[in-house]
């Protein structure tokens, strides 16, 4: 009785393992499909043997064990190297930079041959025109008469060497007898002064043309002036530079004061047309203000002001004078 009564423990025993070990294997089973579904493993054959290695393990596993069996392991593939996408993937990248740098080399290779042999071509040319022209060329081809009237040139110098010299001289001697007659008039006293002056009137200027209403102004110009700006008398006179310049022309013949007020502006009926018309018109002094207009007391205001009642010396004269002095 006391051995059925164990044998029957041991086989309670038995059964209690049996269980708890198939527990076990479900709960590992149910970690490795949740494992599997996240990483989403391609491969079915792995899963059948994984589930086979599971069965295999032994009955009698530690704690520790458990924790470890409880991460899933992928399985190494071996992939052929004929189906390997990234190592043929790389070699034919650096076949085609092989290639570029080979067919980089080889075009400047002929660019350096083609640029020599342009050279070449060049320099044969220059040395065919210089041929050419060697035995083209005549000495009755140069211009050599420049010495064949030397003597009716020399006659032309000796002239315009005399002209020069005389015009010095002048120019001095009226600078001299300015000068002198300055001095003379600085040594008269108010009343030689007065009758010197009456004697003696400065040169009245031409009178100006009045100018027209809104008419141009038009500079006389500054280039080819026989007088005064070219001194040297190289360009000549010409009748032409003692036209009046302020005389007017084209529209400027028109009286403008008849027309309408609103046809008075520059450029009428134009885009570029402006709505002034000259100073005077658009001046906007005040001359009620009592600082436009000169009364005794702006005048004694004005004498107090620096350098205005300054003493006048006597001008000591330019360098240029005092060269003609020591001539």
């Amino acid at each position: 009785m006391e051995e059925e009564a164990r044998r029957q423990e041991g086989l309670d025993l038995e059964e209690e393992d049996v269980d708890a070990l198939t527990e076990k294997r479900l709960k590992l089973r149910e970690k490795a499909l949740q494992r599997q579904q996240e990483e989403v493993l391609p491969q079915e054959e792995e899963d059948e043997e994984e589930e086979e290695e599971e069965e295999e393990e032994s009955e009698y596993e530690t704690d520790s064990e458990e924790e470890y069996t409880g991460v899933a392991m992928v399985k190494p593939v071996f992939v052929p190297k004929s189906e390997r996408d990234t190592i043929a993937e790389r070699e034919r990248l650096e076949a085609e930079e092989l290639a570029l740098e080979e067919a980089t080399k080889r075009r400047l290779e002929e660019r350096k041959i083609e640029t020599r042999q342009i050279v070449v071509e060049e320099i044969r040319k220059d040395v065919e025109i210089q041929k050419n022209l060697e035995l083209e060329a005549n000495i009755a081809d140069v211009d050599t008469d420049d010495e064949l009237n030397e003597a009716e040139e020399y006659e032309a110098w000796k002239v315009r060497e005399i002209g020069r010299i005389k015009r010095d001289r002048e120019e001095r001697e009226a600078m001299l007898k300015e000068k002198e007659e300055i001095e003379k008039v600085r040594n008269m006293t108010e009343e030689e002064r007065r009758e010197w002056e009456r004697r003696n009137p400065k040169p009245a200027p031409p009178p100006k043309q009045k100018w027209r209403f809104m008419q141009k102004y038009y500079h006389k110009g500054a280039f080819f002036q026989d007088d005064p700006d070219d001194r040297a008398a190289t360009v000549g006179s010409d009748n032409i530079f003692a036209r009046d310049f302020s005389s007017p022309t084209g529209e400027d013949k028109m009286d403008k004061t008849i027309l309408p007020k609103v046809m008075q502006v520059k450029h009428f009926g134009r885009s570029g047309r402006t709505k002034w018309t000259h100073l005077v018109n658009e001046d906007t002094t005040d001359w009620n203000n009592p600082w436009t207009y000169n009364d005794p007391l702006r005048a004694k205001y004005n004498d107090k002001m620096a350098a205005m009642n300054a003493p006048i010396a006597k001008p000591k004269g330019s360098k240029k004078l005092k060269d003609w002095e020591t001539r």
